[in-house]
This record gives structure tokens, sequence and C-alpha cells, in this order.
């Protein structure tokens, strides 16, 4: 681990601020008209500029954008709703269990979706399955879910009432839930981050999945089971010492988790880990970024801060910059040797590029997006193009051209 900075007094928690806002920004309007429909990186001669142009229209607080391996762009809305944008520029409902989702207050809500690796063939254990992350109520309790869903028969709509818990975590606040899903495509292992929710130390528990990545053999659960099948697998702990992994993206040629780890006191970190090994701690609370915390050291779970991994990649909080919105590995179809790690900033609506050239890890500005709201979630199309989403309520998502 890099040398470490001691802090003498942490401040209260800027999540009150950030991802609330993030996920909580409504009656922002998106000045951006509507896009053409067109879901494809358009090809260019040299180097384009970057530029970050509208798509669609109508969609309210995105926190999600993805695909299912076709041309159709899926996007998630806060409230627990899903909506298919069509090459063609149509936008169909995909699914709607805006009646189970806790969406407010702070930043609870729907949080993403992810499709099966094999969801669009007929002899995987996973075909038609698709998975998606929110907060919602039991027996009187605020969980983070963890479900399995399936697509009707018709194959452009889901079935609500095919919902399958596979993880369902009592909450204890409504701050730092993390949320992101993503499928390692080589093994159907479904990997998914969970914020500490406003419990520092869990984020050092071996016995909590709050604050970590966890992984979840999703195949493990038969096909034919609705309801709780909790019992039918265990979460696996990949990565701990998180405060809130917002956002994450799992590079399968690397074999690496790129982890956007929301911060608190001083540091957006940018933490790097390997899928197959277990037990990367990052550190938090007891560091953030090169900072050891004062308030933990006390602590047994905070012994010895040099034995925490250090991010590739970190930047200050300012008047500007407010919280990491993790990206995306950027390997277009045209050019899949690229590799760059693109993120950007909650508040300041900044594209960037992370890249290590000489074992030195560099973040290059792209640009600005122009935007009504603030920048909430990056997302790819099945081509390797990257989406933005933002809390505009109604408004487009954006379509980014990567120089």
């Amino acid at each position: 681990m890099s040398p470490v900075r001691s802090r003498s007094h942490p401040r209260s928690s800027l999540m009150l601020a950030l991802l609330g806002l993030c996920l909580a920004a409504a009656g922002l309007r998106a000045r951006a008209a509507a896009g053409d429909g067109q879901v494809f990186l358009p090809l260019a001669v040299g180097r384009p500029a970057f530029a970050a142009v509208p798509l669609g229209s109508g969609f309210d607080q995105v926190t999600a954008i993805t695909h299912a391996g076709d041309d159709r762009l899926f996007v998630v809305e806060r409230a627990g709703r899903v909506r298919v944008l069509h090459p063609d520029g149509r936008v169909t409902p995909f699914l709607d269990i805006s009646a189970r989702v806790l969406a407010s207050p702070g930043e609870y809500g729907m949080y993403d979706l992810a499709f099966h690796p094999g969801y669009a063939d007929p002899a995987s254990p996973g075909h038609g399955f698709f998975y998606v992350s929110y907060t919602g109520r039991d027996q009187g309790a605020v969980r983070l879910f963890i479900s399995r869903f399936r697509v009707a028969p018709d194959g452009q709509s889901a079935d609500p009432a095919s919902e399958t818990w596979l993880l369902n975590v009592e909450q204890t606040y409504s701050w730092h839930k993390g949320g992101e899903l993503d499928f390692d495509p080589a093994t159907a292992t479904l990997y998914a981050g969970l914020g500490e929710d406003r419990q520092p130390l869990l984020a050092q528990s071996p016995r909590s999945p709050k604050g970590k990545i966890v992984r979840l053999a999703v195949d493990d659960i038969p096909a034919g089971v609705t309801g709780n099948a909790t019992f039918y697998i265990e979460d696996e702990i990949v990565a701990s010492g998180l405060r809130n992994p917002w956002r994450f993206d799992l590079d399968p040629p690397t074999r690496r988790l790129f982890i956007g780890d929301v911060g608190d006191l001083s540091w957006e970190e940018i933490n790097l880990a390997p899928i197959d090994a277990a037990g990367t701690n990052f550190g938090w609370p007891c560091v953030e970024g090169t900072d050891v915390i004062d308030l933990f050291t006390t602590y047994a779970e905070c012994k010895n801060p040099g034995r925490f991994q250090s991010p590739v990649d970190q930047y200050a909080h300012d008047t500007e910059h407010c919280a990491i919105i993790g990206g995306k590995v950027y390997r277009p179809a045209a050019n899949p040797g690229d590799g760059r790690f693109i993120f950007g900033d909650l508040c300041s609506r900044e594209l960037r590029a992370l890249s290590v050239t000489g074992g030195t890890w560099q973040s290059t500005l792209l640009g600005h997006i122009d935007i009504d709201g603030l920048l909430t979630t990056l997302g790819e199309d099945a081509y390797g193009g990257l989406l933005a989403g933002t809390t505009a309520a109604p408004g487009p998502i954006y379509r980014l051209v990567i120089p």
C-alpha cells in the first residue's frame, strides 16, 4: 500500500447530499430534445471530439442502462420500472415492479439490471432470466433485494410474477446502498455490490455482505423456483472495505473488477480487484484513499492499515466534484483492445478515462456532459458503445462519443 496520511477528524457523510441527490432530484427538466432513436455509435473518420448525444425521451431518474445482446437498450428508472428503447426510437415497457420498490427517501430505489449470459440461449440454464436490485419492504423491514425474473413468452416484456429472491438484506439507513450487478460471462456468476448502509465497520465484518462485492452462483437455483430462494446459494465475499460501490465493472479480458467507491471525507476512489481470487480489502472505514481515519484507529478491525489495498486512482472533493460515478471499461467492437476505464462525477458531470502506462495509472479528462440534472450512471450497448443516464425527470439518455 502507498504511504498513508492521517486525518484528525472525519466530517459528516457527504452522501447525505450526493447520491441522495443523484437518485432523488425530481423536477429537473431536460433541456435536450428527444434523440432520433439510433442506438449505434457513429463511424468516424480520424479522431472525433467527445460528445454526448441525446437519445430517446421521457425517462424518469435513470439509474442503469444495459442491453440483452441485441440492438435494444434497457433503461432502469429509480421508481421500479424498466423500459426498452428500440432502434426505431419506440419506448415500450419491460418490467414494472414500482408497487414493490421503496424509492424514497435518501438513496432507496431500483438500482440495476443484468441479463444472464445465456439469456438468449435455449440450451443455457439462464435462458430467459435477468436479475435486478432494489429496496423494498418485507415483514415490515426495509430490505435490499437481488432478484431473478423471467421474460414473458412474448419475449418483449417480463413476467413480474416470476420474482425469485437471491439475496435479502435488511437495511438500517436510507444511504449507501450500492446496487451494481454484473456477470462474469465465463462462469455465469453474478457479482453484486452492496454499500455499508451507513454502518462503517460492517465493511470490515466477514459476517455481513454490507460494504462488499459478493458473487452468487445463480445457476444453483432451480429454474422453476420462485419466491424466497436465498437458501439455495451463499453470497461469497470477493472484496471488502468499501463504503458505497455505486458502480463497478467486470472486465472479462483482464479478469478484474474496476470499482468506483463513493467517498466521505476527502477522496473518491477507483479500486481494482481480481475476480479469480477473494479477499481484497480496500480499508474503509479505517482508511479513505491514502488517508488513515483517526476516529477508527482504536478498533481492532483497523489495526495495521498498511495491509489494505490502495486505490489505483483517487480524486478530491472540491466545490465542483462530489461523488464518483464508476463506469465501464471501454472495449468497443471496432477496437476491443482499448481497455480504458471511463468514469464520471455526479456533480461536475465530467467524464474521464483511466489507463495504465508502465505500471502508472493516469486519468485524462474527456469532457463534460451538458445536461440538466446530475450524472447518475454509465451504461453500455451490445457493441461496446457507452451511454449515460441522469436525474432528469423526464429526460433523455445520452449516447457518448469517446475520442
